[in-house]
């Protein structure tokens, strides 16, 4: 073999070593992942001026011990970042500048502590975000490393107690609903399936004698197997003299929802004001909203 081919299989060989090195290289992913596979059933957000617990109970989380639940999509996203912690780079360690720096003093941090069955599971001190708000600057478990973690955490954990409170009062499957009663003044009027056939309604109660629009009708129960409110309102306050309409609801589980609505007016509007026997709390309704609980059996009938 002449030394020409020598020096080629040689270079060749040495290109062939380094596109391998390369190759393994680049397939390391340079992520670091901090995964816990307990789910916690508390969760503590923690600042220097207020303190927000989140706790599991029937499988709703509750916010403090107020009987709010919270939104269901805000704890899925803190779980989702409590379980899996994306560590992206070690940029410091926990001293004064540093703290500074990434807002991880005591006055500026927000640190968050999941438990599961009484034991913790993980902690997060959080600090500021990147300057493309994709990355997070924190120290986790209680280790004096500094870590830029992938996610905004800082938004993840942000909101108050106010803010986490879910907005939903209640969700029914349609094909758990029973019937349904709505009360105005001295008459009461309802609507069940017809026993002969499952797929049509019929009215019951003191609803006038009427063609019945199956569509409407339909439509309707759809529309009142959830109730979203417009906002919470303090608890101290009175309830209006005039009660616009009671509403009940019986599902296949056996329970009945009750939700009764009052009107104020205010101005030249009117405030409506519910209440219901699934939360201790008084909400806010829009006109929209009380108009479906309020509905007059005649808007259901074939035009």
């Amino acid at each position: 073999m002449t030394t020409r081919k020598i020096v080629l299989l040689a270079i060749f060989f040495a290109l062939l070593a380094i596109c391998i090195v390369q190759g393994v290289l680049g397939s390391i992913n340079p992520v670091k992942i901090i995964k816990t596979d307990a789910t916690p059933d508390t969760i503590t957000i923690s600042t220097a001026t207020e303190q927000t617990v989140l706790s599991l109970n029937n499988g709703s989380w509750f916010i403090g011990d107020d009987n709010y639940v919270a939104t269901k999509t805000d704890v899925d996203s803190m779980i989702k970042a409590i379980k899996e912690i994306k560590v992206l780079d070690k940029v410091g360690r926990v001293g004064s500048a540093q703290d500074e720096k990434y807002n991880l003093t005591d006055e500026k941090a927000r640190t968050v502590t999941a438990v599961k069955a009484g034991k913790e599971i993980a902690v997060i001190r959080i600090g500021k975000t990147t300057s493309t708000n994709a990355q997070t600057y924190a120290c986790v478990n209680g280790k004096n490393d500094i870590y830029l973690l992938s996610g905004n955490l800082v938004s993840t954990f942000s909101k108050s107690a106010a803010e986490l409170r879910s907005k939903t009062i209640y969700t029914v499957e349609e094909n758990d609903f029973v019937s349904a009663q709505v009360t105005k003044g001295s008459r009461t009027w309802g609507i069940e399936k017809n026993p002969d056939d499952k797929n049509n309604w019929i009215l019951t109660g003191a609803a006038p004698e009427m063609q019945l629009d199956q569509e409407l009708a339909r439509s309707w129960v759809q529309s009142i197997c959830f109730m979203n409110i417009n906002s919470w309102i303090d608890d101290g306050t009175p309830l209006p003299a005039n009660k616009l309409t009671s509403f009940q609801m019986q599902i296949k589980s056996g329970a009945t929802i009750i939700v009764d609505i009052y009107e104020q007016p205010a101005g030249d509007d009117t405030k409506y004001i519910g209440t219901c026997n699934l939360t201790p709390h008084k909400f806010d309704l829009t006109k929209y909203l009380t108009e479906k609980f309020a509905k007059d059996c005649t808007e259901l009938q074939t035009k």
